[in-house]
């Protein structure tokens, strides 16, 4: 028998993007935290209330209501610091169940559905002697190292930094950062239309059997006269294919979908012996809560410490 509800791990567009999650244990924090955006559907005929969490051996989850879902819809939720475990001492390879259980009541007492996905999880440690390091960006000769900003999408103007306030390797790291002045004009809106960046650069990849790009970036907001951004998802696509996103597509709700003021690192493969062009994204909407024209709103993501690794 089919179960008709289903939930997807950092889908975009269709495509499931997640098949396996990837750590680098060098100058990981323990214990090991870990995020995920998930997709849920409900292909039966009634609303369901929706939970999510996971089992794994040495791991911990929490446990997420996520309120109702009507027949036939579907939605996005992050649920940031989903599980946690001990940091492995060396290199792990595990596998984590991520379960979706459907009730029928909004105290979640009558069960209906349950479906679950495996993921594999795969934790190495760059600095074992086994990696070869291809690529280092980390800023601290003060420039940006051939990284680049460009506005997709919205008003406003993109900069990128190199920047000593926020740094994973002193001195310094880089940033991108979008402002978005508020005119008198805008002062009569409630939310404005959507904001897109990207941060990006090319680089050719080793002719090896495994390559990964790992690195860190850190989301910021900031806000004046009453103007809010509220962040709503950030991507990270290598040749135009989205390789990790998390948060929710872009909304007029005055909610950030995505976590923002801490750092996270990212671990993606990499095609081999090729052209690869590596962009991250962000994306945000700003909010004007007391009908200023004199404020702004600016999103920033910070960068440090990115690495192309093969063997």
């Amino acid at each position: 028998m089919s179960v008709p509800i289903e939930f997807r791990v950092g889908e975009v567009d269709g495509t499931k993007l997640i098949r396996s999650i990837y750590g680098d244990l060098v100058n990981l924090p323990d214990p090991v935290r870990l995020g995920l955006t998930v997709r849920i559907f409900n292909y039966d005929d009634v609303v369901l209330y929706m939970r999510v969490d996971g089992y794994a051996t040495g791991w911990t989850f929490t446990s997420n209501d996520l309120g109702s879902l009507a027949s036939g819809a579907n939605m996005y939720r992050n649920l940031d610091q989903f599980g946690q475990r001990a940091k492995p001492p060396a290199e792990t390879f595990e596998t984590m169940t991520v379960r979706l259980r459907a009730y029928t009541d909004a105290g979640y007492s009558d069960l209906k559905w349950t479906f679950e996905r495996v993921i594999d999880v795969v934790f190495i440690k760059s600095d074992d002697g086994s990696w070869t390091q291809d690529f280092l960006n980390n800023f601290d000769d003060g420039t940006v190292q051939g990284w680049a900003v460009s506005n997709e999408t919205g008003a406003g103007s993109t900069y990128i930094e190199v920047m000593a306030d926020y740094v994973l390797s002193a001195p310094f790291s880089i940033r991108l950062r979008h402002r978005l002045p508020i005119s008198a004009y805008q002062a009569a809106c409630f939310m404005y239309a959507e904001n897109r960046e990207r941060l990006y650069k090319s680089f050719n990849t080793p002719d090896r059997d495994t390559i990964f790009a790992i690195f860190d970036i850190r989301p910021m907001r900031v806000g004046s006269g009453g103007i809010i951004p509220y962040v709503k998802y950030l991507s990270i696509s290598v040749n135009d294919v989205a390789q990790v996103y998390l948060g929710r597509p872009v909304d007029a709700t005055q909610v950030n979908y995505y976590p923002t003021e801490k750092w996270f690192r990212v671990m993606i493969p990499l095609p081999r012996n090729t052209t690869v062009d590596l962009r991250i994204t962000i994306a945000w909407r700003a909010h004007n809560s007391t009908g200023s024209s004199s404020g702004y709103a600016e999103v920033q993501v910070y960068l440090d410490d990115f690495r192309i690794i093969s063997k």
